[in-house]
């Protein structure tokens, strides 16, 4: 691999083959010596593995590229390795369905270079088919481009909520022992990159929409497992007893635990072979609202539905029978 790397893509892959040769295809369009893009095999057997040795076989920056292979582990575990092997000053995330926007790597290197930031925040836009994501909607984490204030940008992401971490790129000698929990597959990024928040001081928000991000039916969004829940619910409850992150400012422990408790909510309204709303689920939500209901910019309605949890459940489940 090339010395002179100021940025590494750390690139997991598993059950990617339906969408990787595109994802390849963008970044092989943009590459530099200056970039190194690290892919890792998760144990994958659907031919995304000979996908990838065919793209590095007939690339013209084959040096740029370094694949790792592991037995299936998930993502977290995936990442882990990848930033275990990323050289370069700067670290980046990459999903395997997804593809890189016209300018990405130009953009992210000019501000590397320029202002060596500690963190960097990316524009994006969603899409189902490619044709149209020129048409599609350009999405940002905040109003302003260039340098944030720290506490007004970090309260900002916590009150969205959007915690992708392709989102960002961190500059790498900030937080060495940077981990995703291993072995949770649904989440996993707000698990993590609150890490990185409490870590960089200098915040550059780069207000160009450079990565897409692929919707599709297959992807972890639309498929949470009971145990992926409960994997939420258990962060959730060392978040709220302060044994996660107890260095985190109680405002934004405060809009975390408001966005995780909704968020666990409708996933138990979703849970369609659910009689009843968790006893356990309902008192902490209770307990959330009762101590944040100062917090703005999330709504009144929802804190009211989290505030009777057991009521607005047994509401809906009411409304399920009506239809059937």
């Amino acid at each position: 691999m090339q010395s002179s790397v100021l940025l590494s893509l750390v690139v997991p892959f598993y059950r990617a083959a339906d969408y990787f040769a595109q994802l390849l295809g963008s970044i092989e369009a943009q590459l530099t010596e200056q970039v190194q893009i690290v892919l890792i095999c998760d144990g994958a057997s659907d031919g995304s593995l000979e996908i990838a040795r065919q793209h590095m076989a007939s690339s013209a920056m084959p040096e740029c590229y370094l694949l790792l292979c592991q037995h299936n582990s998930g993502v977290s575990a995936a990442r882990n390795n990848g930033i275990k092997h990323a050289t370069g000053d700067y670290i980046g995330f990459v999903d395997a369905d997804d593809v890189l926007l016209p300018g990405y790597v130009e953009a992210v290197l000019q501000v590397i270079q320029q202002h060596q930031p500690d963190l960097i925040e990316l524009g994006y836009k969603r899409f189902t088919d490619e044709a149209a994501i020129a048409q599609s909607k350009a999405r940002y984490l905040h109003k302003n481009s260039g340098w944030l204030a720290k506490d007004k940008a970090v309260t900002n992401v916590f009150k969205i909520n959007q915690w992708f971490s392709w989102l960002r790129i961190y500059r790498k000698k900030i937080a060495m022992d940077f981990q995703f929990p291993v072995g949770v597959a649904f989440c996993e990024d707000v698990m993590a990159l609150p890490d990185l928040y409490l870590a960089a001081q200098r915040l550059y928000h780069l207000r160009l929409p450079l990565y897409g991000y692929r919707e599709h039916q297959a992807s972890a969004s639309f498929n949470v497992k009971a145990e992926h829940q409960q994997q939420l619910h258990n962060f959730f409850t060392a978040l709220e007893q302060k044994q996660a992150y107890p260095a985190l400012q109680p405002k934004w422990r405060h809009i975390l635990l408001l966005n995780l408790a909704y968020l666990l909510y409708k996933l138990q309204l979703d849970n369609k072979s659910l009689q009843s709303f968790p006893v356990r689920l309902a008192q902490q939500c209770k307990s959330v609202v009762r101590k944040s209901w100062w917090i703005p910019q999330f709504s009144v309605r929802k804190k009211i539905q989290l505030a009777f949890t057991s009521y607005f459940f047994n509401r809906s489940r009411a409304k399920d029978e009506r239809k059937k």
